[in-house]
């Protein structure tokens, strides 16, 4: 099988490693995991004042974040329909607009820390792949609509592959997801913030008062608050442990020609379905694309999935022109309601945050200013919606 790379997002990155040094014995905030919701909420709790403490086993931004496409999108996997069905209309609208509001917030910081990380704003285009699909394409862009997101249906040349009709939604954006974690982390750091990586937390106990942290090679740390930012939950959480889906999506990034297409991000209607982004660059245009994800259980050949993805690029485009860069794969956790699951359990002092589906980036920064909230003592708007008590009363619903 030929190797993945992984390497996308690293070429010219000056990478700061954050090796562990003697840990305190108690701290009021502790973070797990060190991908981007992780250091997102480290960062904007420095910035608060706080000096939280963030535990990584790997490196920054490994395993899943140096994964991502880099898609910063309002809408959810979880098709309008489905979303106003399973949580009503003013639940959806509030969903949608978190991460709109994330999308917004993300562009404020990178803006005043003068974060280089190829940030840009752009449109975001649904598109269907044969004339069958157009009514409910229609029917979908009135239902965004419904739900305050500023998508219009079209039919033009716009997109230059396709002749069937399309959902353009304005104010979007895309960017270099480790390039603006690698920054976050060294601001937080320079407010006060604890990083170290390769370093494994075994378990998290939940008392009255604190959380008992057990940290490989160095013993139990006393937190009055944890974060849980391990993409899927970390401990034991009862009724939570069940209730994702582990899928793997496969990713291939190409050289096209410039100008072959509109810039902008993209997604298909297919089950599963399909993305990709054109970037323009010197001397050629970049497009990243990736699809078919399958659970994860199965066990797909890497390869396999890969060509899979190859196949769709060449029905899709017919263009012989493209030269392959690179591939790789990434893993995806669906919840089973299609909303994420962030916030305490009740009476408890960890906050768990997982079941992002395809929208990690801009759940990053709502888990954090929600946990940040939290600790102030402060109103978030978005809290109830995504808590894991109030999904509980949801699933018994839906299920």
């Amino acid at each position: 099988m030929e190797k993945e790379n992984y390497e996308i997002w690293l070429e010219g990155v000056d990478r700061a490693l954050y090796p562990r040094t003697v840990l305190p014995s108690g701290t009021e905030v502790l973070i797990v995991g060190g991908g981007i919701t992780g250091i997102t909420s480290a960062y904007l709790l420095s910035k608060a004042g706080k000096k939280p403490i963030l535990l990584e086993k790997r490196k920054l931004g490994e395993y899943v974040t140096d994964c991502t496409t880099g898609f910063l999108s309002q809408i959810v996997d979880l098709a309008p329909d489905q979303l106003i069905k399973r949580f009503g209309l003013k639940n959806s609208k509030l969903i949608l607009e978190s991460h709109q509001k994330a999308i917004d917030d993300i562009e404020k910081i990178i803006n005043l820390e003068k974060i280089d990380c190829e940030f840009e704003r752009c449109s975001s285009f649904i598109y269907v792949n044969n004339k069958s699909e157009e009514s409910a394409l229609i029917k979908k862009a009135d239902q965004y609509a419904q739900l305050g997101v500023n998508a219009t249906y079209k039919k033009d040349n716009t997109l230059k592959f396709n002749e069937y009709g399309y959902i353009e939604i304005i104010n979007q954006a895309k960017f270099n997801a480790i390039k603006y974690i690698f920054s976050l982390a060294k601001i937080a750091v320079e407010n006060g913030a604890i990083i170290a990586e390769d370093t494994k937390v075994l378990n998290l106990t939940d008392k009255k008062d604190a959380v008992l942290v057990e940290v490989e090679n160095v013993g139990i740390i006393n937190a009055k608050k944890v974060l849980s930012a391990t993409y899927i939950p970390f401990g034991k959480i009862g009724y939570l442990e069940h209730k994702y889906g582990m899928y793997r999506s496969y990713v291939i990034e190409y050289k096209i020609p410039s100008g072959s297409f509109t810039y902008g991000t993209y997604q298909d209607t297919l089950e599963p379905y399909h993305y990709f982004r054109i970037d323009k660059e010197n001397d050629f245009d970049r497009l990243i694309i990736g699809g078919n994800d399958n659970l994860e259980i199965i066990k797909l050949d890497h390869e396999i999935g890969a060509n899979i993805v190859r196949n769709y690029t060449k029905v899709l485009f017919g263009n012989s022109d493209f030269r392959e860069v690179r591939h790789w794969s990434g893993l995806i956790s669906e919840p089973s309601d299609g909303l994420a699951c962030i916030g305490e359990t009740k009476g408890g002092n960890i906050f768990y945050a997982f079941g992002f589906s395809g929208n990690g980036l801009t759940y990053s920064y709502i888990v954090g200013k929600m946990f940040l909230d939290i600790l102030l003592g402060q109103n978030n708007l978005y809290s109830k919606i995504y808590s894991p008590d109030n999904k509980l009363s949801w699933w018994k619903k839906i299920f």
